[in-house]
């Protein structure tokens, strides 16, 4: 990679759907109109470095690990991968409240400032979100190219998700391959109508990216139901509705992305952003 990041490489290498993180070596320089597509496409630009570790842009030199001569190369500041906050803070127990000296094996966190038992049901379900953030990296390297983009999307909300949960923020909405919520939820429920192909039950016959990607829509809908045991309770009362809709959608987005690639099979044509979004004009 050039050390110079350009809108061109950008827009070659991500979607670009709003809210989506990147990362980026933290040695490089980002030309004008590379930052002017950033800030319009509100972009989450994590930097890393050789040895691993993450940082993100500072408005506090006292707290940059770099100066900028140029003004092309950011100031940054280390910050934790999830979390993107510095520092640490002490945990406490959930039964006892107490400060917490030693972290027992059998204790993890489920936030900056409470320990709980791994047999908490809450850690079932961020065990779930991690085995799809990790099947959606490993489909990164063995689709073929057209899917990758979207896959670049899917990982950033899948981390969103967790971080969403982990910190007890709202999540934000979201766009995969340049769709928004609505519209995959549009795609997913009645694709003879907006793209042309009706729904499909995976099969070896739909190629191997529609298979591959099915391996993911099952993780992400495992996740949903180890959600749903935690999020609505006995009265149906859903505590986090952010979080449903969003693994919801994320399933359905990943279910329109195995269509397109059934599509491409045959007519080795794949649809940009704005062919498909066309599309929901059509009655």
């Amino acid at each position: 990679m050039s050390n110079f990041i350009t809108e061109d490489w950008l827009r070659a290498n991500y979607s670009l759907s709003d809210g989506t993180e990147i990362h980026l070596p933290a040695t490089c320089k980002l030309t004008p109109a590379a930052r002017g597509l950033i800030t319009d496409h509100h972009l989450v630009v994590k930097y890393y470095d050789e040895q691993g570790r993450l940082f993100i842009e500072s408005d506090d030199e006292n707290t940059s690990t770099k100066t900028n001569d140029t003004n092309e190369q950011p100031v940054l500041k280390q910050v934790h991968g999830l979390t993107s906050q510095q520092g640490y803070d002490a945990a406490e127990c959930q039964l006892c409240h107490q400060a917490v000296q030693k972290k027992p094996d059998t204790m993890t966190h489920l936030n900056a400032h409470t320990l709980v038992s791994k047999s908490d049901p809450r850690l079932a379900f961020r065990a779930k979100l991690d085995s799809c953030i990790a099947m959606a990296v490993w489909l990164q390297i063995e689709v073929s190219k057209n899917p990758q983009q979207w896959l670049t999307d899917i990982r950033s909300v899948l981390g969103n998700i967790m971080r969403a949960d982990a910190l007890n923020e709202p999540l934000s909405n979201f766009m995969i391959g340049g769709l928004n919520e609505e519209a995959i939820h549009k795609f997913s429920h009645n694709p003879l109508k907006y793209l042309g192909h009706d729904h499909i039950v995976p099969s070896a016959e739909h190629g191997r990216d529609a298979c591959l990607l099915n391996l993911l829509r099952t993780e992400v809908r495992e996740a949903e139901i180890s959600a749903a045991s935690i999020f609505i309770n006995r009265d149906l009362v859903v505590s986090r509705p952010d979080l449903m809709q969003g693994l919801n959608r994320l399933s359905s987005a990943i279910y329109v992305l195995m269509l397109l690639c059934v599509q491409y099979e045959t007519n080795s044509i794949w649809p940009t952003k704005d062919t498909l979004t066309s599309k929901l004009g059509v009655q």
